[in-house]
C-alpha cells in the first residue's frame, strides 16, 4: 500500500516528521519498506511517498482511512474524512437501474449511483499526481475518481457506461454456463461455474471484483455511467482471480475483505470527485440491494486472559480507551469488557484478537524485559518425540540415511501407492498444487523414496539405504482428511561398508531387509506381538515380501519392488517397506522391564525339519512357545536349505531350543526326554519330517 504524507493528513493532523511517522506505522505492525521524498506538481512543494506492507488480515489499510484511523489511535488525534453530500433515497432511480443479487453467498451488497451530462477528459494534475505515485496508471478523469477513492478508502468502485447498460438491470449471478468473457484488456477469459459475473439483464458486462468488461467500458463519447460500490466474498474473488492470473487493485482488497457499511461512503465521495472534475449532474437518489445485513460481531475481554498472555496488567479502563480508539464499541462490568467490532475489522473475531491490538497500541517497548518463570521440575516425558529420536539412533546404527520428502505427489504414483489405509484409501486433491503434477497428498511414504533413489543413482551411487518418517493421508469416508504417521524405507546394494571389512559384502536379498523390521520391533518391544504373512501385492514381488500384522489390523508391508512396477519407475532390484509408526508407538511399553541373568546355565539342542516350501518357519516358533514349559527358555530358526537331497518341493528348516532351570543345573537325562518329546509332537502336529 502506498501513499503520501500530505494525503495523509487530509485525514488526520500529524504534526511529526516523516521518520517519525515511519517509526510509529512501523511499530504498530504496519512495516514501512520504503519512504521517498517527491515533488508535488502544483507548486512544487515536498511530499513523502510511503510504502507499507499490509498482512493479508489488515485489508481495512488497504485505504489511507484505515491508515488514518490507526494513526489518531496511536497518537490520540482525531479522525476526518473529506465532507461529501449524501445520497437521499429516491423511488426515481428504480425507473432507470434496477438491482437483483441471485448469489447472496457471493455478494453480501449491491450499490449504485448515477451521474449525467458528464464531459470526459483528463484528471486534474494532484488526482494524477497522487494516482501515479501510488504506481496507478492514470486513464481520464472518470476511472481516475474511482481509483482514487479506493485508495482513500479501500472501497474498490467502477464505472459502467450507463448508454450500453441495455436491459438497466444490473444481476449478480455465478457464471454457470457463461463460458468466456472479454474484459477490459481484451483478453477473452475462460469462466468456469463458480466465477461470479455482473450482467446487464442476461449480458455479462463484469467480471465481479476483478475487472471490467470491453462491452461496457467508459470512453471518450460517454455521457452518463453507472458508478457501482459493491462487497464480494473474499473466497470467491480470490480463486478468480488466481485462476486466471488476473491480479488487479480491486481483486487485491476483495480478496482480504472489504467493509459492507462502507459502499456509501466511497460512492457519495466519488460523485463528489466526478461532478467537480467532469461537470455533469449526479442524480439524488441511489439504488442498495442489501438483502441480509451483516451483523457485527460481538467479544468479551476478560481482564486475567490480558495479564496471562500479555504478562502486564492493563487496566479496564485503559483497555476500554486503547479499543474505542480503533473504533470498537465497549461496555464495562465488573472484570472484563463486552466490545463490539465494526464490519471495517473483519480479523477480530476473538479475545485474543482484541489482546493483540492491546499490545499493539500500549506499545511493545513500554512491555519490560523480564525472565521467564522456570519450573525446577523437568516436566512430563514427550513419549512420541523419544520414540521417533530412538527410531532415527537406530535407523542410523543401521547404516540408514534420512531422507525428508514433500507430502505432494503425481495422480498415477497415488494410483499405485495406495499405502497401508483398511478400506478404500480416497487421494485427497490439492486445490492449489504447487504444480500440475503433483496435484494430491501421498498415501504412502514409498513413492518419494523411489524419487530419491533415482537421483541418487543418477550421480553413480552403488548403494542407497535411506528411510523417510513422515505422514500419509487419505480421504475418508465422511468427506474430511485423515492423516498417519508412518516410516518407510528403501535399500539398494550392500550396506556401507568401510575398511578391511568392504572386501566381502553378500549381496542384498529379502532376509537383510527383514532383519532391519525385526530389529525395529524388538527396540519397540512389540515383536511377539506381531504376526507375519504372505502379502498378495501390485507392487512387491509375489515371492519376496510379507506383511506385518498387529492386533489383527495391518502394520505394515516389506519386500522386493515388484519387476514390472520396477521397470515402470526406471529403478533396479530394490527392498522396501513402510509401517504404521503410531501403531508401534501405541503398543510400545512405556516401562523398560528387566529380569536377571540365570544363575544357572543353558543346555542347547539343534533339529531339522523338512516341510513343504511355503510352510512359515515362524509356525513352529509360536506353536513352541504355546507350550508354556518352564524348561524352555527361547527357540529360534537359524538355517533354510533349499536343494539336494531335500525333495523338489520342499525345503529345511533348522531350529535351536534353549532349555534352562531358575534352581538347578540340568541334566542330559531331564532335557533328552524333553526334546525329543517336542520334536516328535512336531512331526505329528505338522506331519514334518526330521532330518538327521
Amino acid at each position: 500500500m502506498k501513499f503520501t504524507l500530505n494525503w495523509l493528513k487530509e485525514f488526520v493532523d500529524f504534526a511529526g516528521s516523516a521518520e517519525e511517522l515511519s517509526k510509529l506505522l512501523t511499530m504498530a505492525g504496519l512495516e514501512v519498506e520504503s519512504l521517498a521524498s517527491v515533488a508535488e506538481p502544483e507548486g512544487g512543494g515536498q511530499d513523502w511517498l510511503f510504502e507499507i506492507g499490509v498482512t493479508p488480515n489488515r485489508g481495512d489499510c488497504l485505504g489511507l482511512l484505515g491508515i488514518a484511523k490507526e494513526v489518531c489511535a496511536l497518537t490520540g488525534a482525531k479522525l476526518r474524512f473529506p465532507a461529501v453530500q449524501a445520497s437521499k433515497k429516491d423511488p426515481a432511480i428504480g425507473k432507470r437501474i434496477a438491482i437483483k443479487i441471485e448469489d447472496l453467498d457471493q455478494c453480501a451488497r449491491y450499490s449504485a449511483r448515477i451521474v449525467d451530462n458528464l464531459t470526459i477528459g483528463p484528471a486534474p494534475a494532484w488526482m494524477r499526481f497522487r494516482l501515479e505515485s501510488c504506481g496507478i496508471r492514470a486513464i481520464n478523469n472518470i476511472v481516475d475518481a474511482t481509483n482514487y477513492v479506493m485508495l482513500e478508502t479501500g472501497q474498490p468502485l467502477h464505472a459502467f457506461d450507463l448508454a450500453k447498460l441495455s436491459a438497466k438491470q444490473i444481476n449478480v449471478r455465478s457464471a454457470g454456463a457463461t463460458g468466456q468473457f472479454t474484459t477490459l484488456d481484451g483478453v477473452e477469459r475462460e469462466l468456469v461455474h463458480e466465477d461470479l459475473l455482473i450482467c446487464d439483464g442476461t449480458t455479462p458486462v463484469a467480471l465481479a471484483g476483478v475487472m471490467g468488461g470491453l462491452n461496457s467500458e467508459v470512453s471518450a463519447t460517454t455521457q452518463s455511467i453507472l458508478l457501482e460500490s459493491a462487497n464480494f466474498a473474499p473466497a470467491t474473488i480470490r480463486r478468480t482471480a488466481k485462476r486466471l492470473a488476473l491480479h488487479s487493485e480491486a481483486s487485491h482488497r476483495f480478496e482480504r475483505g472489504v467493509d459492507p457499511e462502507g459502499t456509501f461512503r466511497a460512492l457519495d465521495r466519488a460523485v463528489q470527485l466526478i461532478v467537480d472534475s467532469a461537470g455533469g449532474q449526479a442524480s439524488s437518489g441511489s439504488a442498495d440491494c442489501y438483502p441480509k445485513k451483516i451483523a457485527a460481531i460481538k467479544i468479551t475481554l476478560r481482564q486475567a486472559r490480558i495479564a496471562k498472555l500479555l504478562g502486564i496488567a492493563i487496566e479496564l479502563k485503559r483497555a476500554e480507551t486503547l479499543l474505542r480508539s480503533l473504533g470498537l464499541k465497549t461496555t464495562r462490568q465488573a472484570k472484563q469488557l463486552n466490545v463490539v467490532v465494526p464490519t471495517s475489522r473483519p480479523d477480530l473475531t476473538r479475545e485474543i484478537d482484541l489482546i493483540e491490538e492491546l499490545a499493539r497500541l500500549h506499545g511493545y517497548d513500554n512491555i519490560p524485559t523480564t525472565l521467564p518463570l522456570l519450573r525446577p521440575t523437568g516436566g512430563a516425558m514427550d513419549y512420541r518425540l523419544a520414540s521417533e529420536r530412538k527410531l532415527r539412533n537406530f535407523f542410523t546404527g543401521a547404516g540408514l540415511v534420512e531422507a525428508i520428502n514433500l507430502p505432494f505427489i503425481a495422480e498415477a504414483l497415488n494410483e499405485l501407492f495406495t499405502g497401508l489405509w483398511q478400506g478404500e484409501p480416497g487421494a485427497v486433491p490439492l486445490v492449489n498444487p504447487l504444480a500440475k503434477e503433483f496435484g494430491a497428498m501421498r498415501r504412502s511414504l514409498l513413492p518419494g523414496l523411489v524419487d530419491n533413489l533415482r537421483v541418487n543413482l543418477a550421480q553413480r551411487t552403488a548403494s542407497f539405504h535411506a528411510y523417510h518418517l513422515g505422514k500419509v493421508f487419505r480421504r475418508g469416508a465422511d468427506g474430511g482428511t485423515e492423516e498417519r504417521l508412518c516410516v518407510g524405507a528403501i535399500m539398494h546394494g550392500p550396506p556401507a561398508l568401510h575398511g578391511l571389512r568392504g572386501a566381502d559384502q553378500a549381496p542384498l536379498d529379502f532376509l537383510q531387509c527383514k532383519g532391519v523390521v525385526e530389529g525395529l520391533l524388538e527396540l519397540f518391544g512389540v515383536q511377539n506381538l506381531v504376526s507375519w504373512r504372505p502379502l498378495a501385492s501390485a507392487v512387491l514381488h509375489p515371492g519376496r515380501s510379507a506383511e506385518l500384522t498387529l492386533d489383527g489390523a495391518p502394520l505394515g508391508l516389506l519386500g522386493q519392488l515388484h519387476p514390472d512396477v520396477a521397470e515402470r519407475l526406471e529403478v533396479p532390484q530394490v527392498y522396501v517397506f513402510e509401517l504404521d509408526f503410531e501403531k508401534v508407538h501405541q503398543y510400545a511399553p512405556r516401562r523398560m522391564t528387566m529380569r536377571p541373568l540365570g544363575k544357572f546355565p543353558a543346555i542347547e539342542r539343534d533339529f531339522a525339519i523338512v516341510v513343504e516350501r511355503d510352510f512359515a518357519a515362524r509356525r513352529i516358533i509360536d506353536w513352541i512357545d504355546g507350550l508354556a514349559d518352564p524348561l524352555i527358555e527361547f527357540v529360534r530358526v537359524f538355517d533354510q536349505y533349499i536343494g539336494a537331497p531335500i525333495p523338489e518341493g520342499k525345503k529345511s528348516l533348522a531350529y535351536k531350543i534353549s532349555y534352562r532351570a531358575e534352581d538347578r543345573t540340568l541334566t542330559d537325562g531331564e532335557v533328552n526326554p524333553l526334546h525329543q518329546s517336542v520334536i516328535d509332537r512336531i512331526g505329528n502336529d505338522f506331519g514334518a519330517q526330521r532330518r538327521s
